[in-house]
């Protein structure tokens, strides 16, 4: 594959015209950074007022703008995937984060799928806020700098007026960016359809008031697992037909390796065996009841070691409710691992202890069955649709602690056990759970969604 042309830094000064003689930013200093609707009433309601009697269909670049910060943009590769399904699809997408080092699954996702819906073809324009981290050199990627802080991003609405040519917006959250998406789609009257992409509902009084009417309001919502459907259909009465389920994505990176050395010097695990928790530290993975089976493993396997690898809020608590495991290096703690140090951790161990009461995805466990692992997982959430219960680890109730300790001491005694679960895993993730399947199956839903909108308005005219 021929590598992707150098950047180009595109900068759109005040009065600065891009090279098809739309301007973006308001003509005179004092309107930079009016949203476009204020600099509108205030002498460019003209080119607005233009824009509307266009024809419709492909959303195109208008009149005078906010201010935003210089679009950095790369070159597509050359013709990198074009003649798939969806990838003339061109897309606007608002965004919180697609950081290379985060540590939120939901990011990771974000972050994997547009890249490879990138480097298949697809032209992205990405709203990004000034501050915030992304990868570079995709190609087919605008990213366009908005002075936008944190919190709700619903204010995005002016920059989703003022981006490139689109056929879609995509909200990739429904809280932070759905509404924005929806507000400026009627305030601006964009002829567009919406596509939001969800993961699993957090407990909160507010899924009633801003995910379950994003999610009737968007043509499209993009989950990750049937479970996601279930939850958002029973707590919300949100109707199935709404959903597209495409599984998501593990890289081919996380792929078995020998046991690094160094990290088992580093940790005091030479002739140890591991068993591994590898995530964030937060009350939703279930990390108390993890430490509670754990003494019970300790007690039957003095040769045994519980290494927590992940940083999180609950971090001290963790540390003190392990006690005397901790001090004695029986349980390991950490702290942050960066991204290209996973592969590493989960090539340390001998099998993934998760227990986790409610996942979306469950990226943590699909990189480890990818390198091989065997798991011990809850049988919560979309869990049971990664992990096939005796093929590829253990599903268990979290209401019942001692089936975690028996499986866990299963394996522990049974290294051939071990390999054949392993093997299983990794041949699963080959064959359903790559990046190019689900950005594949992602830009189907996007050309989809768009010829159903091209023709549901063209039956209206």
């Amino acid at each position: 594959m021929p590598r992707p042309a150098a950047r180009t830094v595109a900068r759109l000064p005040g009065r600065a015209r891009p090279a098809d003689g739309v301007p973006r930013h308001a003509a005179s200093a004092d309107l930079r950074g009016v949203p476009r609707a204020r600099a509108a009433r205030r002498g460019a309601g003209d080119a607005r007022s233009a824009r509307r009697r266009r024809s419709p269909g492909r959303r195109s670049a208008v009149a005078p703008g906010a201010a935003v910060l210089p679009a950095v943009r790369y070159q597509p590769l050359h013709r990198a995937g074009r003649g798939s399904p969806g990838t003339d699809v061109r897309v606007c997408s608002p965004h919180c984060g697609i950081d290379p080092e985060t540590t939120s699954g939901g990011e990771t996702y974000e972050r994997e799928v547009l890249r490879h819906l990138g480097v298949g073809g697809m032209t992205i324009e990405i709203l990004l806020a000034r501050h915030k981290r992304y990868p570079e050199d995709v190609p087919n990627w605008t990213i366009r700098r908005l002075p936008i802080g944190r919190g709700l991003r619903w204010p995005i609405a002016p920059f989703v007026w003022d981006a490139q040519p689109f056929d879609l917006i995509r909200a990739h959250s429904l809280r932070y960016v759905g509404p924005a998406t929806l507000i400026a789609r009627r305030r601006y009257r964009l002829d567009v359809p919406i596509v939001a992409h969800h993961h699993h509902l957090d407990p909160s009084p507010l899924n009633r008031f801003i995910e379950g009417p994003v999610m009737r309001a968007v043509e499209r919502v993009v989950v990750g697992s049937r479970f996601a459907v279930r939850q958002a259909a029973e707590e919300l009465g949100v109707p199935v037909e709404r959903f597209s389920i495409v599984p998501y994505g593990v890289d081919d990176r996380f792929r078995p390796a020998p046991r690094p050395a160094a990290l088992l010097r580093a940790h005091g695990l030479e002739g140890k065996t591991v068993v591994l928790f590898l995530g964030g530290l937060k009350p939703r993975k279930n990390l108390f009841l993890l430490l509670d089976v754990w003494r019970r493993v300790a007690q039957e396997r003095d040769d045994a070691r519980l290494v927590i690898a992940g940083s999180g809020p609950l971090l001290e608590r963790l540390r003190e409710h392990a006690g005397a495991l901790a001090r004695e290096r029986r349980v390991v703690f950490t702290g942050y691992v960066p991204e290209d140090e996973k592969v590493g951790y989960y090539n340390m161990a001998d099998v993934l202890l998760f227990p986790s009461a409610l996942e979306g995805f469950g990226f943590s466990v699909a990189e480890a069955m990818s390198c091989e692992l065997p798991v011990v997982v809850s049988a919560r959430g979309s869990l049971p649709e990664i992990v096939v219960d005796g093929e590829g680890g253990f599903l268990c109730d979290p209401e019942r602690p001692d089936t975690f300790v028996e499986r866990v001491l299963q394996l522990l005694a049974d290294p051939m056990l071990r390999r054949k679960l392993g093997r299983a895993n990794r041949e699963r993730m080959d064959r359903l759970f790559r990046w190019d399947h689900c950005a594949a199956a992602t830009a189907r839903v996007y050309a989809e969604v768009v010829e159903g909108w091209r023709h549901r308005r063209a039956q209206t005219r």
